[in-house]
């Protein structure tokens, strides 16, 4: 069994004691802001954040935000020092000059499509027919795109893509039967599965994307830190990767235990929907520069249909954290 991080109950304690004190070395440390988005990207950061990763002389601090817009905002006005960002705004951040680096991969393919129409078994079978998508020149659009593509199936053209709906609408509306079918991710699948037992995953997108690109997956989400982070704290920085693989090794191997902290933590997301969600939602932690190839064919399809969206080109090796 792996052994379960400890929840550290009297941190926020031991904080308030110190600072009471008036503890000169608690005063002069140096603070850094990790940034945690709510929802599905906060999941598995739940350990990580239940028992901070400790270095002298520093006063390490989660904090929460409500989408990647604010993460991206202040990584770039240096109010955090890192977070969790979707691939390509990552990228395009760093080939706007902004000074981060990838450290890894904490999230792979977890885009689903579901369908309530018993009609559709595979990609062909949407011809003529309205796909809902989330998020319109995000990843789950891009590569349902990509794949629908190789099928000889265009958007406008062979199937309608219907971009307006936000996440937690489309499933409540795929679940309710105001729409037949969409591509959504997890936990937001989940969700629509949860409320409706006639829907069902039509079409495997994670299979396809294997069998057209020779990956085995996608990568969703990168954890980046900043690059001035990395040469001042280079050990606190090691030791944030290590707590952040082993909360998600956690999280994959007690999802029960995981869904009750995550609410416990208020990381936007109901135990119930977490737990559900938990083994489906390919959480991983693969260093970035091992993931570089996977990461660069992801990227490659922003860079074909809309080259702005990563900044106009691929990043360098400079972007990825040796």
């Amino acid at each position: 069994m792996i052994p379960r991080p400890r929840v550290s109950f009297v941190f926020a304690a031991v904080l308030v004691l110190a600072s009471l004190s008036g503890i000169s070395a608690q005063q002069n440390a140096e603070k850094v802001l990790i940034s945690i988005i709510k929802g599905p990207s906060g999941i598995a950061s739940a350990w990580m954040m239940s028992d901070p990763p400790q270095s002298t002389g520093v006063e390490l601090r989660f904090v929460t935000a409500a989408s990647a817009d604010l993460v991206t905002a202040k990584l770039i006005s240096g109010e955090i020092q890192g977070g969790v960002l979707p691939v390509n705004v990552a990228a395009k951040l760093f080939n706007a000059g902004v000074p981060i680096q990838a450290l890894a991969v904490v999230g792979n393919g977890m885009v689903k499509f579901l369908s309530a129409d018993p009609a559709i078994r595979q990609l062909v079978d949407i011809r003529g027919r309205d796909i809902h998508i989330a998020g319109q020149k995000a990843t789950p659009d891009y590569i349902f795109r990509f794949l629908a593509e190789k099928e000889g199936l265009k958007a406008g053209q062979d199937y309608r893509a219907i971009y307006n709906l936000a996440y937690p609408e489309m499933a409540a509306q795929l679940a309710a039967g105001m729409i037949d079918s969409a591509v959504l991710p997890e936990p937001f699948a989940t969700q629509a599965l949860l409320l409706n037992s006639s829907i069902r995953e039509a079409i495997d997108l994670d299979a396809l994307w294997k069998e057209k690109t020779g990956f085995d997956s996608y990568p969703m989400s990168l954890f980046v830190v900043s690059k001035a982070l990395s040469i001042r704290q280079p050990q606190l920085v090691e030791a944030i990767g290590t707590s952040y693989a082993r909360s998600i090794e956690w999280t994959n191997a007690d999802p029960a235990a995981t869904a009750k902290l995550v609410e416990t933590l208020d990381l936007g997301m109901k135990a119930q929907v977490a737990l559900v969600a938990i083994p489906k939602s390919n959480y991983v932690y693969i260093k970035a520069s091992r993931a570089r190839a996977s990461i660069e064919a992801l990227l490659s399809l922003f860079l074909v249909s809309d080259p702005q969206s990563i900044g106009g080109k691929l990043p360098s090796g400079a972007f990825y954290a040796q």
